[in-house]
């Protein structure tokens, strides 16, 4: 479907083109990093999976459904690597290894292809063929695992308007909210959706709420006010659609930044 590419001669030089779908690693193109790196094929960035969980039911029909989740994605790369000499092929594949398990300041490994510049995977180097090296090029294949297998769009922000074009909804990454004088509580509004603070604020001191990967984290003024947080303010639930806008009592919403994703 994606082929290399032909070889194009351009004022008496040999260039050879990306694919279409060429891959990226933190930001860089591999083949760019290895030299003698080709990407050849990729395949699992179609259709997403789902776990089905059921139980039988005697005396009915089917299955009672109990639960059903987004499966992980694993990504398979096919590549060519070439080298002048035995030794210079060694030197490439610790090169490939380093890369491979150097993550981004996220934490993952963040993997773009060219086609889809705008949307990132999240994953880990997770297994590769075994080579039978008979020869200076090697076609080889290792796998990704992307543990949630959406991957994200570029972040936006506003000042509380969101838009989404693909996902229904999602956790924004970070919502920022300014108190509008000294004021004890201050509450972070989404439609029936509250965020409520109770605690002593001042005019100018930032409350930034982080929904991040693992945990969400609330501080005000750089200190951690989760103490502070008033029971039933759904934290983990604080999800946003398109055309929701974030508001504020008692603050003002200075920033709330989100992303859209695909499956």
């Amino acid at each position: 479907m994606y082929n290399y590419a032909s070889l194009k001669k351009v004022d008496g030089t040999i260039t050879a083109f990306e694919p279409s779908d060429n891959m990226s690693i933190n930001g860089v193109p591999l083949n760019q990093l290895v030299e003698g790196y080709r990407h050849l094929t990729v395949t699992g960035r179609g259709l997403l999976g789902q776990s089905v969980k059921s139980t039988s039911v005697p005396g009915r029909r089917g299955v009672w459904v109990e639960d059903i989740s987004d499966d992980e994605r694993v990504l398979e790369i096919k590549y060519q690597l070439e080298a002048k000499s035995s030794v210079e092929m060694r030197d490439k594949f610790a090169k490939l290894n380093k890369i491979l398990r150097t993550y981004a300041s996220s934490g993952y490994l963040e993997i773009t292809f060219k086609d889809e510049p705008d949307y990132t995977y999240y994953g880990y180097f997770s297994g590769s063929d075994d080579i039978e090296e008979k020869s200076l090029s090697i076609v080889s294949k290792f796998t990704l695992l992307v543990p949630d297998g959406y991957k994200k769009k570029s972040a936006q922000t506003s000042t509380g308007l969101v838009s989404l074009l693909d996902a229904i909804e999602v956790l924004p990454e970070s919502i920022t909210v300014t108190p509008s004088g000294t004021v004890d509580q201050v509450q972070i509004l989404n439609g029936t959706k509250i965020l409520s603070f109770s605690g002593s604020y001042a005019a100018g001191k930032d409350i930034v709420v982080t929904f991040g990967i693992d945990e969400v984290t609330a501080t005000y003024n750089g200190r951690s006010i989760l103490s502070e947080l008033d029971r039933f303010s759904p934290l983990e639930q604080f999800t946003v659609k398109n055309g929701d806008t974030i508001t504020a009592k008692n603050a003002t919403v200075k920033r709330v930044v989100w992303r859209d994703e695909r499956a």
